[in-house]
């Protein structure tokens, strides 16, 4: 009797260990990841009403787009009300209305979620001979009647500060930067944003950048003398770095405040794609209007790059330039991200859904884009087709096979951001009365590794991608100074210093 009884306990065990019979598990499918987005323009209409908004928000979900870059900011004016300038006088704006308030509930209260960048016209501020009604606008304050330190403007060679019809900021002046950071980190601060979107972030071309103030701080740091000639090799290089502490700065203040804000430019990508990194220092953004994005995106302070990738589909030349420049983009990511930005506006339907099939295939050394984004929602063909009828060949097999949204898709996960393994500093430098120190080179130390540093017009500086750790911070030894604080960084955090020079 206790044989069998142990003979059945055993049975029974070896039962119970048994998998259980019927279909196996499914394992679970993960969803595609891509970065669609409309860039949606203040020039026209389009999210100025909340029907226009809902129109938008239906148009997009249809198309199986994932992300709108919707303007703003058109120049130096809100189309939000917790705004630190005056409202637009854009008339079609319905009154009391916050377009980026309804737009976000709009976005991310339905199904599927649609991500949300602000988009704000950085540098430009205005646009027309008759001034802004508020006495408050920035152009009204530090445009053409403002003098002394208080005159912003970005002028030319000649002395002429009107590009074409806008009037333009220049980042080489302290005060014109800082209070254009301040715009985009109030809106971090003040709306659930999934991004903030840096248009116009750069010289108007390389005759531009003489503002005095800027002449002045460009003279006293490199010693030159009279009024430099605009293709001067250093006068461009000086430029190139104002620009990249504007960059800097709106990066490192807004992951500060929010860490998985996203922060994204529309950038130059005119004229041949480069193929060597001596043919990018070449090319228009660089050396023109004084943009390195390649650089803002090997330092990390940038998440997503945006080439403006205007070119015609239906003209050779055109055509191989957008070739270039996308092959360009999908090998120079550094562990950040770059989509394409077609302009649909310029091209048929069937030359979009060509570009925007290029756009997604692999380089030929595998590499990727993490999207596209379109421009634009407004104009998405140049021969006058519907845009219903663009966004349902979006989703329809083409000529050259799949179509080119064959299925939702999430926008690509951030790594850095969601699992951060790197930390952030950032500060500012005073001199013993408490003055910025403007254009001082630091050394920040870890072991034999030396990252060197320099400040902006108003004394900050910052680095981001620092491994965790105990670090050393100290004026270059050309200051004159010994001073020496002690920084330790954790990954995912900026930990924010005050140097006090002696």
């Amino acid at each position: 009797m206790k044989r069998w009884i142990a003979w059945l306990m055993v049975t029974v065990l070896v039962v119970s260990l048994m998998p259980a019979r019927g279909p196996s598990p499914v394992a679970a499918v993960e969803p595609k990841r891509e970065f669609r987005a409309f860039w949606v323009d203040a020039f026209h209409d389009g999210f100025k009403t909340p029907d226009q908004v809902d129109q938008l928000m239906k148009e997009v979900r249809r198309s199986k787009a994932n992300a709108v870059i919707v303007q703003v900011r058109r120049r130096g004016d809100a189309y939000f009300n917790k705004s630190l300038e005056p409202r637009t006088e854009d008339p079609a704006l319905k009154e009391g209305f916050d377009a980026l308030d309804y737009l976000l509930e709009k976005a991310h209260s339905e199904t599927p979620r649609i991500e949300v960048h602000a988009w704000l016209a950085t540098l430009p501020i205005w646009n027309s001979v008759t001034p802004p009604k508020s006495p408050d606008h920035v152009f009204n304050q530090h445009g053409p009647g403002a003098k002394g330190k208080d005159y912003w403007l970005m002028d030319n060679y000649a002395g002429e500060n009107r590009s074409g019809a806008d009037y333009v900021l220049d980042p080489g002046h302290p005060d014109a930067l800082d209070y254009t950071v301040e715009q985009y980190i109030n809106v971090v601060k003040q709306y659930p944003v999934d991004g903030i979107h840096l248009d116009l972030v750069r010289y108007m071309g390389e005759e531009w950048g003489y503002n005095p103030a800027s002449l002045k701080r460009y003279r006293k740091q490199t010693g030159a003398v009279g009024r430099p000639d605009p293709g001067d090799v250093k006068w461009k290089e000086w430029r190139r770095e104002q620009v990249d502490h504007l960059m800097r700065k709106v990066y490192l203040k807004s992951i500060a405040i929010r860490p998985d804000v996203k922060v994204s430019a529309a950038v130059i990508a005119w004229g041949k794609g480069p193929q060597t990194m001596e043919e990018y220092r070449q090319s228009a953004p660089y050396n023109q209007v004084m943009q390195n994005w390649d650089g803002w995106l090997s330092e990390g302070i940038l998440d997503l790059a945006l080439p403006m990738n205007y070119d015609r589909e239906h003209v050779e030349e055109q055509k191989a330039w957008y070739d270039l420049w996308i092959n360009w983009e999908k090998d120079h990511q550094y562990n950040r991200q770059i989509a394409a930005g077609p302009g649909i506006y310029l091209n048929s339907i069937s030359g979009s859904l060509a570009q925007i099939a290029r756009a997604q295939a692999p380089s030929a050394a595998g590499h990727r884009l993490a999207g596209v984004s379109l421009y634009s929602y407004a104009e998405t063909n140049k021969d006058g087709d519907s845009r219903e009828e663009f966004l349902t060949a979006l989703r329809k097999p083409t000529s050259h096979g799949d179509p080119v949204f064959t299925e939702p898709a999430l926008p690509p996960e951030m790594p850095w951001k969601t699992r951060p393994a790197k930390g952030t500093l950032m500060g500012q430098v005073l001199d013993r009365h408490k003055k910025p120190l403007d254009g001082l080179t630091l050394q920040l130390r870890r072991g034999r590794r030396v990252h060197t540093l320099r400040t902006d017009g108003n004394g900050f500086f910052g680095k981001t991608e620092l491994l965790p750790g105990l670090y050393t911070l100290k004026p270059d030894p050309s200051s004159g100074s010994s001073r020496t604080q002690a920084v330790r960084i954790a990954a995912g955090k900026v930990v924010e210093v005050k140097v006090q020079m002696k």
